[in-house]
């Protein structure tokens, strides 16, 4: 050890009963030089970190700082009574100061264990998870180090979708704290800090002793107390009213909460605020939010400034002012501490006659006021105003993933804790091109797929879908750029559908070759509940590999300007459940491969304006249940090649106007009964008879070469 050193050491001990600070390294690890304490600059406060600065004396000029910097310390300051307040903080910084002859000056910057959260910086999200067990899931990932309670006494509900977003672990949890209404206060002892969160600081625990005198003309001796102190006011808003609107209930919902605080005859004013999408989920939560953002503006209402020589003094309890003149009611003089700035000093290197020194200054508010941090008050809200894209996810073995209202899920392209499934994200809305009552446009998303994602006000936690993107696993619907002129839809078939099974709708725009093209992959369904028209300025082609059923309701008009053909390859059946009408302008042709039947309910009329010709090539068989009747307006020929029968059931009768003729080329023969007349072509004549009768009106003449009467 140095002369200058030993020195140092040689004053404590002339002057150990005022030796108010020392220094200690709890977990055993100082450095082989000695260091003593010689001031303290300690600023703590409700919601913040503390930052104690400690000027340090050293006899060596040389430490190495990153030896010191990591380390925790431990500045102990003696209190009035000989028991020792503890300011415990990790060294985050550390420098050199300067020289006095051989006495080193160094500085320490000493901060909480919760201030490491600011060095690692994270993209992640937390599904339907509370607050306390988001903290305690960040605190996990730093070791020993959290030490922590929660003091908790109003709700922590789930949280749908929380996201941490280029930001450290620190800025989350502030916020999240702060939005939540939560405060965060430190305890220290001598082997360290314990962080304690709270929801209420109305129940905050006292300080050590409680009680704090008022003394107006402190002196030397005079310890723990305060001499000044300061009322002063401000004018905040007389009440808040937020509104918030979710899609599940979508109208706008409004709550208002009114000061509590008396602030006597100024403007009141209203602090209106939009919560954002889903803001709060019904009117009693909307009313507890209120009531939270008007407690983070009621403290500042009136709030107290005092300094003193208390060494108890800790922000996050309350004491109660003794003394003071205003005196007042038992709520009135109880006090919660805001924050305080600590100045101690062992006043080493110096005149000997200058004592050791401790001070501070503090701001409280009234103990019964809800105390809040409020948004923003240690932490900077993220805002996301530009686009990102993500990629759609579910369960696996799906290709489409969505719930009653067509959202699906997502998982970011930052998101390294998600496994690319259902639980990647939270539900997210999907804007559409038309959303209205049952009615609109609907083009979900499928697993796979790349979308752009926007977010309500900018807010992390409130991702919504607004398009897709092709990437290199999801080209474009039709080969680029060499069908750049294509535009259209394309789907695909699902589950396991491939590329040839898809519907689609694409349009050709090359000039010439202009098309709009439909496919379906399987059914077509076309519903016009009015008319439909369509023109076709050229050809039209229709193939159907199956059936077709056409139903028609009314009439049918069917007009071909040119010729029509029809080909049917098997059978065709044709019903007329009344009457048929078929005029031909010309010349009609029917050709029968086979057999031709027709049946007639009741009665056939055709009607030849000039001539008919059949040509029947083997028989022709005519059935008529009772009466023919043939009428022909000048001649009738029948010519039959070979044979002709007639049959008639019972009588037989014609009638000929003028001659009737016949011929037979060999043989007439006339056979009724046992009688029959035959004539053949040689010229005989034979009539056979059991009895013949031969009369004549008139002269009758019988010739012949020789006649023979027997």
């Amino acid at each position: 050890m140095s002369k200058t050193l030993r020195g140092l050491e040689q004053l404590l001990s002339d002057y150990q009963h005022a030796r108010i600070l020392r220094l200690t390294f709890p977990n055993n690890d100082a450095p082989l030089s000695e260091l003593l304490v010689n001031k303290l600059d300690a600023s703590e406060g409700l919601s913040r970190d503390f930052e104690f600065i400690v000027e340090l004396l050293a006899d060596n000029a040389t430490l190495e700082l990153k030896d010191l910097q990591g380390k925790l310390l431990c500045v102990e300051l003696v209190r009035q009574d000989g028991s020792l307040r503890y300011f415990t903080g990790y060294v985050f910084s550390f420098r050199f100061v300067r020289t006095d002859g051989d006495v080193a000056f160094y500085e320490a910057r000493l901060g909480p264990w919760l201030k490491y959260l600011s060095l690692r910086t994270n993209c992640m999200l937390f599904h339907g998870v509370r607050l306390y067990e988001q903290t305690r899931r960040i605190f996990e990932h730093y070791s020993v180090l959290p030490d922590w309670e929660f003091r908790h006494h109003g709700q922590d509900l789930p949280v749908t979708e929380a996201c941490q977003f280029n930001e450290s672990d620190h800025n989350y949890l502030s916020r999240r704290w702060e939005a939540a209404g939560w405060h965060y206060a430190y305890e220290h002892t001598a082997n360290g800090h314990k962080l304690v969160l709270g929801d209420d600081s109305t129940q905050a625990e006292a300080i050590d002793g409680v009680e704090i005198p008022f003394q107006r003309h402190a002196g030397v001796q005079e310890e723990d107390g305060i001499h000044e102190w300061s009322a002063e006011r401000h004018i905040v808003p007389a009440s808040v009213t937020l509104t918030s609107y979710d899609f599940k209930s979508p109208w706008p919902k409004t709550v208002e909460v009114p000061t509590r605080n008396i602030q006597g005859r100024v403007l009141r004013k209203e602090a209106y605020e939009y919560a954002g999408a889903y803001g709060f989920k019904d009117r009693q939560a909307g009313d507890l939010l209120a009531t939270q953002r008007m407690e983070e503006f009621e403290h500042a209402g009136k709030f107290f400034e005092a300094a003193g020589n208390n060494r108890n003094v800790v922000p996050g309890r309350w004491f109660r002012l003794t003394d003071h003149f205003e005196g007042g009611s038992k709520d009135e003089c109880e006090f919660l501490i805001i924050d305080t700035h600590h100045s101690a000093s062992n006043n080493y290197h110096v005149n000997n006659g200058i004592a050791p020194h401790y001070g501070n200054r503090f701001t409280c508010i009234r103990k019964l006021i809800p105390w809040r941090p409020g948004r923003g008050f240690n932490s900077v809200e993220p805002k996301i105003y530009g686009l990102q894209t993500a990629t759609v996810v579910g369960p696996k073995g799906e290709e489409i993933h969505t719930d009653e209202y067509g959202r699906v899920k997502v998982q970011f392209h930052w998101d390294r804790d998600g496994e690319f499934d259902e639980r990647s994200s939270a539900w997210l809305r999907v804007a559409t091109a038309w959303a209205g009552s049952n009615f609109g446009a609907t083009f979900l998303p499928r697993i796979g797929c790349e979308v752009i994602v926007q977010f309500l006000d900018g807010n992390p936690d409130r991702a919504l879908i607004t398009g897709m993107v092709p990437n290199a696993a999801n080209m474009p619907a039709w080969e680029l750029p060499a069908n750049k002129t294509q535009s259209g839809i394309l789907t695909r078939s699902t589950p396991k559908g491939g590329y040839d099974n898809a519907n689609a709708l694409r349009f050709e725009d090359r000039k010439g070759q202009e098309q709009l093209w439909l496919h379906a992959e399987r059914d077509q369904l076309t519903e016009v509940e009015h008319d439909e028209d369509k023109w076709v300025g050229h050809d039209r082609r229709k193939t159907i590999d199956h059936d077709e059923i056409s139903h028609i309701g009314h009439d049918r008009t069917e007009t071909v300007d040119n010729n029509e053909t029809i080909t049917v390859h098997n059978n065709r059946t044709e019903t007329v459940d009344n009457n048929e009408t078929i005029s031909i302008g010309s010349n009609r042709t029917k050709t029968i491969g086979k057999n031709r039947k027709d049946q007639i309910g009741k009665n056939w009329s055709t009607h030849v304006a000039r001539m008919k010709t059949e040509t029947i090539g083997m028989a022709y068989l005519q059935n008529v249940g009772m009466g023919r009747m043939e009428n022909v307006g000048l001649a009738y020929n029948l010519n039959v090649g070979t044979v002709m029968a007639t049959v008639v059931g019972i009588n037989q009768i014609t009638k000929v106007g003028k001659t009737l003729s016949i011929t037979a080329g060999e043989e007439l023969s006339i056979s009724v009964g046992k009688a029959s007349l035959r004539m053949t072509a040689d010229g005989k004549i034979s009539i056979n008879g059991a009895e013949i009768g031969i009369e004549a009106s008139g002269p009758m003449q019988l010739s012949g070469k020789d006649v023979d009467i027997n």
